[in-house]
C-alpha cells in the first residue's frame, strides 16, 4: 500500500506539469469499459448497473445489481424511465439514452462515484420532444451514437403518421442540452429516403453510420451511411444498403447492433427464429458492402445457451473489454436474461465451452424482467483498467496527471476519461482531490 501523504506531496509536484485534455471521439475504447454494464428494463421502468464483484464471472449474485437510475432521481426529472429503448455512454462519460414514454433523451453522470445518478445534479434532459426549439418529433428515440466530432446523433422510429428520421445535436451554448436554435438538425430522413423505414440501432465506424433497419415488409438491413459532401446531411447517394437478408451467408437481422470500431456485429431478434445467431460483419475489401464469404463470420448462436436458460426475443447487444458481447433476452422468466460472452482462447468465436455465462437472470433471483438495452460503462477513477478503484490505481493516475503520452502508451486499452475524475474535461490538479474522494470511496 502506497502512504496517501507521500502520494498526495508526490501528486502536487507533478500537478503543474501537464493538463491533458481529450477530445469526445464515439464511445469509449472497449478496455475501459470496466464499470460494469447498464441494463434497460421496460417491465419494471428502470436503469440498473450490474457488476461482478466476487469476480465469478457473472452478476447474478446478492448486491451485484442495483438501480442506477429511474423516476425515484432527486434531479427532478418525472417518469423519465417508462420505455427505455436504447443506452449509450459517450467518449466525455456522459450516459445518454432515449426513452419513449416522455419522448426524450436524457444525459446521466455519477458526479459523487455512489454508484448511481440518482443524486441531484446528476441527471438532465439533453433533447426533447416537447422542448426541442424546432418541435422535431422523438417519439421513439430508438439509437443513439456520436461521431468523431462528439455530436450525438438521435435515432427515431415513427409510425404513419410519425416520420422515422436521425437527428445531430450539440450544445452550442453549454446550457447541458440540445434543445436550443442550430442545435438540432435533420441528419438523415429516412422516412424518404428508404421506403417503410423502421430503424432500431445506430452506430459509427469513423465517419461513417450504420442502422439496423426492419424496413417494413421488406428485407431486414443494415444501411450505410455517410455526408461525403459535408452537407449536413444524408442525401439520396449517400447511403446503401451494406447487408439485406436475402444475403447469401445466412446472415440474420435484428434490432441489435454494435461496433468495436472496426466491425460490426449483429444478433437476431425474433424468439420464432431458431437458432438466433450473432454475426460479425468486417468490410475487408473497403467496398461498402458485404460481398464475400470471408466478411461474415458467425460468432454465437443460442445453443450455446448455459443448461437451465433459454434464449427470448433478443432486441439489445453491448461490447466491452476483450471484445466480449452481451446479449439481451426476454420472454417468459426462463427467458428473461442477459447472457455474456466472453473469449477464453484466441479465435473470434463464443462456441467453445464456459464462453456463454448468464450474466444476469430473473429466474435467478435478479431483477430482470424485460432487458431492451445495454451499455458497458467506464469506471471514472478507475485509471489502469481493472475493474476496481484502489490503491493500485494512484501511479497510473500519477502517471495521466504527468505525462498522458506515457499513460497511453502503458495503458492502451484505457483513456484519459478514467482520470478524469472531476468530470471537466481535462485531467488537472483538480482532480485530485476528486480521486481521493473516489478511492475513499472504495
Amino acid at each position: 500500500m502506497y502512504p496517501r501523504h507521500k502520494w498526495l506531496r508526490c501528486v502536487s509536484l507533478v500537478a503543474a506539469l501537464a493538463a491533458a485534455h481529450w477530445a469526445c471521439a464515439q464511445a469509449p475504447p472497449l478496455g475501459a469499459r470496466t464499470g460494469g454494464a447498464l441494463v434497460g428494463d421496460m417491465d419494471l421502468d428502470q436503469i440498473y448497473l450490474t457488476r461482478d464483484l466476487n469476480g465469478d464471472g457473472d452478476a447474478d449474485d446478492p448486491g451485484e445489481a442495483w438501480v442506477f437510475f429511474d423516476a425515484n432521481n432527486a434531479s427532478g426529472l418525472p417518469s423519465p424511465t417508462n420505455a427505455v429503448y436504447t443506452i449509450f455512454q459517450a467518449a466525455d462519460g456522459y450516459v445518454y439514452y432515449g426513452d419513449g414514454g416522455s419522448h426524450a433523451v436524457y444525459r446521466l453522470r455519477d458526479l459523487n462515484g455512489d454508484g448511481d445518478a440518482q443524486d441531484a445534479g446528476e441527471a438532465s434532459v439533453w433533447f426533447s420532444e416537447a422542448e426541442n426549439y424546432y418541435g422535431f418529433i422523438v417519439t421513439n428515440p430508438n439509437g443513439l451514437c456520436q461521431d468523431e466530432t462528439g455530436a450525438t446523433y438521435v435515432l427515431h422510429v415513427g409510425t404513419t403518421s410519425l416520420p422515422d428520421a436521425i437527428f445531430r445535436t450539440v450544445d452550442l451554448n453549454g446550457d447541458g442540452d440540445a434543445n436550443d436554435e442550430n442545435e438540432a438538425t435533420l441528419w438523415m430522413d429516412t422516412q424518404n429516403l428508404i421506403t417503410s423505414s423502421s430503424a432500431f440501432s445506430l452506430v459509427f465506424i469513423g465517419t461513417t453510420a450504420y442502422l439496423a433497419d426492419l424496413v417494413g415488409g421488406d428485407p431486414d438491413a443494415i444501411f450505410r451511411a455517410e455526408d461525403l459532401d459535408g452537407s449536413g446531411t444524408i442525401d439520396a447517394g449517400e447511403f446503401n444498403i451494406f447487408i439485406d437478408e436475402t444475403n447469401p451467408y445466412g446472415v440474420q437481422i435484428g434490432t441489435g447492433l454494435v461496433t468495436d470500431g472496426v466491425s460490426l456485429f449483429i444478433s437476431e431478434s425474433l424468439a420464432g427464429v431458431n437458432p438466433q445467431k450473432v454475426f460479425q460483419l468486417t468490410d475487408l475489401n473497403g467496398s461498402g458492402t458485404i460481398d464475400s464469404a470471408a466478411e461474415v463470420v458467425e460468432v454465437w448462436n443460442e445453443t450455446h445457451v448455459p443448461p437451465g436458460y433459454e434464449l427470448g426475443s433478443s432486441y439489445a447487444l453491448a461490447i466491452g473489454p476483450g471484445g466480449e458481447l452481451l446479449v439481451a433476452s426476454t420472454g417468459t422468466d426462463i427467458r428473461d436474461n442477459v447472457f455474456r460472452l466472453v473469449h477464453l482462447d484466441s479465435d473470434v468465436d463464443f462456441f467453445d465451452p464456459g464462453e456463454t455465462i448468464a450474466w444476469t437472470s430473473a429466474h435467478g433471483g435478479a431483477f430482470v424482467e424485460y432487458a431492451r438495452s445495454l451499455e458497458y460503462l467506464v469506471l471514472v477513477g478507475d485509471v489502469n483498467c481493472d475493474g476496481f478503484i484502489d490503491f493500485d490505481d494512484i501511479n497510473p493516475f500519477v502517471l495521466a496527471l504527468a505525462d498522458p503520452d506515457a499513460y497511453a502508451v502503458q495503458f492502451p486499452d484505457c483513456r484519459l476519461l478514467n482520470a478524469d475524475c472531476d468530470f471537466d474535461g481535462a485531467v488537472t490538479f483538480d482532480d485530485i482531490n476528486a480521486f481521493v474522494a473516489l478511492l475513499s470511496g472504495w
